[in-house]
């Protein structure tokens, strides 16, 4: 009875061992997981100002005004300029 009852708490201090270090994994990949959705977040506000910046960038009226400074102008004008 001695012998089984031995076994029993090595099984026992194994099983506990294991779930310690299956703890610390835990906490440890929690820790990572938290880092990791911060600069999520930080990615995602960054590339919803860079979008807001390049819709404004792109935007017709903008296109034009850049055209105009650069000596083009619109298709129909210059096609009656001649």
């Amino acid at each position: 009875m001695r012998g089984a009852a031995l076994r029993w708490g090595y099984l026992l201090a194994g099983l506990l061992f294991l779930l310690a270090l299956l703890g610390a994994r835990v906490q440890t990949e929690r820790t990572r997981y938290r880092a990791l959705l911060g600069e999520h977040q930080a990615l995602a506000a960054r590339v919803a100002k860079l979008q807001a910046a390049y819709a404004q960038a792109t935007s017709p009226a903008r296109v034009l005004e850049w055209a105009r400074a650069h000596g083009l102008v619109p298709m129909a004008e210059g096609r009656w300029a001649r």
